[in-house]
């Protein structure tokens, strides 16, 4: 059974060495920019005939799709709907914005529940999951 579990954790252990590259059609994991949307502004929210939102702009380590870790410095930006344009802020462009629109924002940029602690939970229990079985059947073998 021992052996089962090395030959299982070696080969799962190399799909993180695959090239994560534009083509492949599945990803096993990701790394690096990602934002996420802190606050919708109206439909006249435009910037070269595209509708923008502020965002926060982070780094992140995901496998799965399911975020790992965050790190780097968060900070607001303007993102387009697609989230493939973003734009940089600065406090005094922020202040513009928050007067304009009306709106409210936290002095800091923050995540949301998902990507700060949701993904760690998953990833925990996938790994209790792991332990448990594999401890149960080494008693059993027992």
């Amino acid at each position: 059974m021992m052996k089962k579990f090395l030959i299982t954790f070696t080969l799962f252990g190399a799909l993180f060495f695959i090239p994560n590259t534009a083509q492949a059609k599945v990803f096993i994991y990701s790394n690096g920019e990602k934002i996420s949307i802190a606050k919708r502004l109206p439909d006249d929210a435009l910037i070269n005939g595209e509708h923008v939102n502020i965002g926060v702009m982070y780094k992140q380590f995901a496998i799965f799709w399911i975020p790992v870790w965050n790190y780097g410095e968060k900070e607001f930006v303007l993102v387009n709907d697609k989230k493939d344009t973003y734009y940089d802020l600065d406090e005094e462009d922020i202040e513009i914005l928050k007067t304009e629109y009306d709106t409210t924002l936290p002095s800091k940029p923050k995540i949301n529940f998902w990507n700060k602690i949701g993904g760690k939970i998953i990833w925990g229990a996938v790994i209790l999951a792991l332990g448990y079985g594999y401890l149960s059947t080494r008693k059993d073998e027992e």
